[in-house]
């Protein structure tokens, strides 16, 4: 079966479908008109680090940063662009979310017919992309692999393999392991592949030569300004060592446990969408890679018509991209290596039969009623406005919208204010005195960096601190790499408390003056001091 169509077959099914796919992904993420959903994720670091690389701060040097330089420097030029605005995250959610898919779409027709090829795509936006809405570097570095696979998806001629590898290193400026990863999938499936058209093992070493010698350079040139600017050894150590050593202490989600932890509980029938989502992601990552792969060695010789080589492709770099965050499989993780295994779901399911037919009806029915549950709950529920220094949001929990209320109310925008959990710097314009913006009681924040917040608490003089009540002592049982001992004398000494939130205690220092509730007029002129 030679699944690749014409560029113009399908062409009103083909945009409709990506015309729906737009529209689902404004709804998931905006409340009509054009009101952003506040997202409590880990896009909220990104933005922070954007707005103190708009003040000057450089990254790895001024502030702490685990990851590459990539998302920072995307939120960096959209705030050049736009200014420091609340719909930024949430509009580039809606472009990876239409971006990927497209590629999804591009993909899934080289080698599924019909409306079939949809399918993927339908699947991937409703059980992976809506399941972690976090524009972080996860969905960038997904979307440059995914479009490394689409660009040698047919041919493997020099020019692609180099834009290829490319590609992957511009995945690995934002996500280390899955450009790596997706870089070495693509060097074992050209190995299999030569293997498999016996072509000599010259023409192989020029495939995989160029393969590392492009995303090499491309890697270097990426990297240069950050080692030239913070050093190699800053930049290694942030990037790499740390991960390596230090990553895996703070919780099980940043382990391999993960891979069974955290399953839903049911306790009410509409509880149950969320578990079998787990389960079937959890079912398919990675087995329906090892499954495809025993299937071809098995069946690529009697079966000719079919598109192995294309469908192996999907296989191994998804089976690399699992390999690549397997130390932390947890279930984001987990939805953000899925394309490809859905790709090839529902490649296994599209083979004659009537169950199989009726499988395909089931999930097409199935995804057009959680569409329709989806819009209708955005129309439907009663969201809390917020009106923050960096523009309208809406709250699903009010609650939370009350913390952020009385913050701005006691605070003002560029204001040095220390939150323990990191959250609240971007959305009310503050800023953190410390390198880093959160804290653990692991491993994961070391002693010089505690120490580095009580120098800059007592240096700077910071008037408010947000304290997270799961750092206290004992709450998490006893934790060994607990650093945060000498910090928590020193807010005992210097702190009081003040205000007490569902996640958070607020402490004013004690020789600050007394805090006053900002009289509307100088609220709205502080929420206009924002960057333009």
């Amino acid at each position: 079966m030679n699944a690749s169509q014409s560029p113009l077959a399908g062409r009103p099914l083909h945009y409709g479908f990506l015309l729906l796919a737009a529209a689902f992904l404004y709804f998931d993420v905006f409340v009509p008109p054009a009101t952003p959903i506040y997202l409590n994720v880990d896009h909220l670091l990104n933005l922070h680090d954007a707005t103190r690389m708009l003040d000057g701060q450089m990254i790895y040097r001024d502030f702490f940063q685990i990851t590459p330089p990539g998302t920072e420097l995307v939120y960096f030029a959209l705030f050049r662009l736009f200014g420091v605005r609340a719909w930024i995250p949430n509009a580039l959610l809606v472009l990876l979310g239409l971006s990927l898919a497209w590629l999804c779409v591009f993909i899934s027709r080289k080698v599924l017919s019909g409306p079939t090829a949809y399918l993927p795509c339908l699947m991937f936006l409703l059980v992976a992309f809506h399941s972690d809405l976090d524009a972080t570097h996860h969905w960038h570095s997904v979307l440059a692999v995914t479009a490394a696979m689409a660009l040698v998806m047919e041919k493997r001629s020099p020019k692609r393999l180099a834009g290829a590898a490319a590609l992957c290193a511009l995945a690995s400026f934002f996500t280390l392991d899955r450009g790596v990863g997706a870089l070495v999938g693509l060097g074992v499936f050209l190995w299999w592949e030569h293997r498999r058209k016996l072509r000599g093992s010259e023409a192989l070493l020029r495939s995989e030569g160029l393969l590392a010698g492009v995303f090499s350079i491309v890697t270097l040139a990426l990297n240069l300004y950050f080692v030239g600017a913070v050093g190699l050894k800053r930049l290694w150590w942030c990037t790499v060592i740390f991960g390596l050593k230090y990553y895996s202490t703070d919780s099980l989600s940043n382990s391999f446990q993960a891979y069974t932890a955290f399953m839903p509980t049911v306790t009410h029938w509409t509880d149950l969408p969320p578990l079998l989502l787990w389960v079937f992601i959890h079912t398919l990552v990675p087995l329906v890679y090892l499954v495809f792969i025993v299937q071809c060695l098995r069946r690529s010789e009697k079966d000719p018509d079919q598109p192995w080589d294309r469908l192996m492709l999907l296989a191994l770099m998804g089976l690399f991209l699992f390999a690549g965050m397997a130390r932390a499989p947890s279930y984001g993780r987990l939805c953000k290596t899925a394309l490809p295994g859905l790709i090839l779901f529902i490649w296994f399911l599209s083979s004659p039969g009537r169950l199989r037919l009726l499988a395909r009806q089931i999930i097409w029915l199935g995804a057009a009623v959680m569409l329709t549950r989806f819009a209708l709950h955005r129309q439907t529920t009663e969201w809390t406005f917020f009106d923050a220094p960096v523009g309208r949001v809406a709250f699903f929990d009010p609650k939370a919208c009350n913390k952020y209320e009385w913050l701005r109310s006691h605070t003002r925008p560029s204001e040095l204010v220390f939150d323990s959990a990191g959250e609240v710097y971007f959305l009310l314009g503050l800023r953190s005195p410390a390198q880093v913006q959160f804290l653990t009681s692991t491993d994961y924040t070391r002693p010089e960096q505690a120490q580095d917040v009580i120098e800059n608490l007592e240096r700077q003089q910071v008037s408010m601190v947000l304290w997270n009540p799961q750092l206290d002592p004992g709450v998490r049982g006893s934790q060994p790499g607990d650093h945060l001992g000498p910090l928590r004398d020193y807010l005992q000494a210097h702190y009081h408390q003040v205000k007490v939130f569902e996640d958070a205690r607020i402490l004013e220092r004690d020789d600050a003056p007394a805090m006053e509730r900002t009289s509307g007029d100088a609220r709205a002129l502080e929420r206009s001091d924002v960057r333009q």
